[in-house]
């Protein structure tokens, strides 16, 4: 038997209503990902100044270093 046309409109609501819960779902899966990148680039930040000054330390104390040695061989 030949399918009605209330039938069809009635599955193709029915549709409708799972793609609109599957574009929130999205939508909201979507704005979770941003705030996670948004931390990440903040944390990232955060890393590389903090190496940046371990480096610059580091390079710092090297030089210190020779100029000591500098000293005691002359």
């Amino acid at each position: 038997m030949p399918e009605t046309l209330s039938t069809r409109v009635t599955r193709l609501e029915r549709a409708m209503a799972k793609l609109a819960e599957a574009q929130v779902k999205l939508t909201n899966a979507q704005a979770h990902l941003s705030e996670v990148q948004a931390e990440d680039q903040t944390e990232a930040r955060e890393r590389e100044k903090r190496l940046d000054e371990r480096i610059e330390k580091l390079v710092s104390s090297i030089g210190e270093l020779i100029r000591r040695n500098g000293k005691q061989t002359s």
